[in-house]
């Protein structure tokens, strides 16, 4: 602002008077305002504003508490320390950019892993009442920390520089926290991390991110209590959201997701993965999901329980170039650390378990219902062998087949520890729903369309395709649109429960409908 005091003059006529009226604008700032521009930033997208944007922040705390404004413009920064009683209003038209030298970020003293690295654009720590709103930007500038991607050759997963900005944005340890009406753009890795934090609210947010992004989540959950994720549009490369229980985290509890469109290249509603502390009281719903390899997803592993998990009113597709997409999947298996490296369990020995109390990981009661997906896989559900998830419930489920996939040919390929590799019968599978080692197990109206055409529709035949797990590149033969045949359902070791989908059956004649050995599974066919 110039410094020079303005007067603005009006003229009013009133019963053919003519009356001046004088509104003076002071240089000062508005009481409980804090305009980044009086503090020296330049939104160039050239000047690094670090340092400007922080005064004006720590302006409004020492006030205590102010809305910090980010108006239109371009505002190249690294790490930013958000305070108590902080609104952070990042206006239309502005974006906070981050710098592209590792050097202008702060280096934090915890750092665990490639995707919970030392290094935040934006940073909350040990605070309350802080939220990040206006209607912008916040640009991560992810490219800057990847390694050189041709994108002639996508689909691939682009490989991170070793030092990147990754959470984005990091929420530690905080109270009351409200993320809204914002766009975050893609960072280096991970973009929203919530870390045991309680009373946080995330709405009308977008994520864009590059779909082969290194490891490039939207919003992971970790540790926290009392959450509500609603109406967000997320475009992303790894977990679209994500709860998770780590090493350092606490539990996780009463979380709601509600009314998000998602697309991304991994899990879009995931829960575990990391599951050391218990997850629990989650309800995911009215969500819209499309080109993601998995819509819904549970792996519990390690020591952590995860359980009362409501899922309802998804409809979804699995059209991603991967291969062995599943519309849903539900893991129980053990594994185990060394050196912080996390393995499958029937490698290492039981004395290298993760959890020192010897804990092992407990999965149940969990429902889904009013579930519709257009997928070429298969919902897979496993425990490992000695293992039972315990109480399951299935509920009008409708599936339409563009085309089958054949599970079979690429099985030993795909190496990823998140496609239930101590099941080896249930990996390769030919069903659309396949389930093993379950107490408790119930499938109501499970409906399914099979391909109509002879043809795989075009816009299913990705000419390469990708696996979790690997670089390996695959090329599949769409010769025709049933690659193989498949029962309903694949069963095994089934203690309780019922399947009622009369409905339900087999991709041809020749296959039955329901292959169920070693369990008590009653078919109720009427």
């Amino acid at each position: 602002m110039n410094t020079t005091n303005l007067t603005l003059f009006f003229i009013i006529i009133l019963s053919g008077s003519l009356i001046f009226l004088s509104c003076h604008q002071s240089q000062h700032p508005q009481k409980g305002v804090f305009n980044i521009i009086d503090f020296g930033a330049i939104g160039d997208g050239m000047t690094l504003n670090t340092r400007a944007i922080q005064q004006a922040i720590n302006s409004a705390e020492s006030a205590g508490g102010g809305r910090v404004i980010i108006p239109p413009g371009i505002y190249k920064s690294g790490t930013i320390f958000l305070k108590n009683n902080i609104i952070l209003d990042v206006q239309p038209g502005a974006t906070i950019l981050g710098s592209e030298n590792i050097n202008d970020y702060t280096e934090m003293t915890w750092g665990h892993n490639r995707d919970r690295q030392p290094y935040h654009l934006i940073m909350a720590k040990d605070v309350q009442n802080i939220t990040i709103s206006g209607g912008g930007t916040i640009d991560g500038n992810g490219p800057a920390f990847w390694q050189p991607h041709n994108p002639k050759d996508d689909p691939q997963w682009i490989m991170p520089k070793a030092k990147k900005i990754s959470p984005l944005m990091e929420i530690q340890n905080c109270q009351n926290v409200r993320i809204q009406d914002v766009l975050l753009k893609t960072g280096g890795g991970w973009t929203l991390h919530l870390y045991d934090s309680d009373l946080i609210h995330v709405n009308r947010v977008q994520i864009l991110n590059h779909l082969f992004s290194p490891n490039g989540d939207g919003i992971d959950i970790t540790g926290c209590f009392d959450v509500t994720i609603s109406d967000c549009i997320i475009k992303t490369c790894d977990d679209a959201i994500c709860l998770k229980t780590t090493g350092d985290s606490r539990e996780c509890k009463r979380v709601t997701v509600t009314n998000c469109i998602i697309e991304c290249s991994c899990a879009a509603l995931k829960l575990g993965n990391e599951s050391f502390r218990d997850i629990s009281q989650v309800t995911l719903s009215n969500c819209t999901i499309f080109n993601s390899s998995r819509a819904f997803a549970i792996y519990a592993e390690s020591a952590g329980t995860i359980e009362d998990i409501a899922v309802s009113n998804i409809v979804c597709d699995t059209r991603s170039p991967l291969i062995y997409n599943r519309p849903i999947h539900i893991s129980l298996r053990k594994r185990f650390s060394e050196n912080g490296l996390l393995y499958d369990s029937q490698i290492i020995n039981s004395d290298k378990i993760f959890d020192p109390a010897g804990r092992e990981p407990q999965l149940r009661n969990i429902m889904i219902s009013n579930f519709i997906a257009k997928t070429e896989g298969r919902i897979l559900i496993t425990a490992a062998p000695g293992q039972m998830i315990e109480n399951l419930t299935l509920r009008d489920i409708h599936l339409t087949y563009p085309f089958i996939e054949d599970p079979v040919p690429y099985i030993d390929r795909a190496k990823s520890s998140q496609f239930s590799p101590q099941n080896p019968a249930a990996k390769q599978a030919r069903a659309a729903v396949v389930v093993e080692n379950v107490k408790n197990f119930v499938l109501e109206n499970l409906n399914i369309t099979w391909p109509m055409s002879s043809a795989v529709p075009k816009d299913w035949q990705f000419p390469k395709r990708i696996a979790n797990g690997t670089i390996d590149s695959f090329y599949p033969d769409y010769f025709k649109a049933r690659q193989t045949e498949f029962s309903a359902v694949w069963a095994r070791n089934i203690q309780g429960g019922y399947i009622h989908s009369p409905l339900a059956k087999a991709s041809n004649t020749t296959h039955a409908t329901f292959d169920i050995q070693n369990s008590s599974l009653p078919i109720i066919r009427y």
